[in-house]
């Protein structure tokens, strides 16, 4: 009898701490604007997407740029191009 109450004690452990099982990740996206506002904006929107659509939970706070490219060329309508990251809390899974 005592063998299933520390059976069924580890079993309530082990579904009490699923949550330890999510995993950050970093995802990392371009984007391309007519102004850099609006590329960094586009990219945010983009990361954000990614994380939800994997069923995580974006991290707006841990949005880093990781580089931008201004095109010289005038006749290239969205001339700056942004490459960024963020993290994403996925569920276990």
């Amino acid at each position: 009898m005592k063998k299933w109450y520390v059976i069924a004690l580890m079993g309530v452990a082990f579904g009490m701490s699923h949550n330890a099982f999510a995993e950050v990740v970093n995802l990392t996206n371009s984007a391309s604007g007519a102004t850099r506002d609006s590329a960094i904006a586009s990219v945010k929107e983009k990361l954000t997407a990614a994380c939800t659509e994997r069923g995580g939970k974006p991290d707006p706070d841990s949005f880093k740029l990781d580089g931008e490219q201004k095109s010289p060329n005038p006749d290239v309508p969205k001339p700056f191009h942004i490459d960024a990251r963020m993290k994403c809390d996925l569920p276990e899974g």
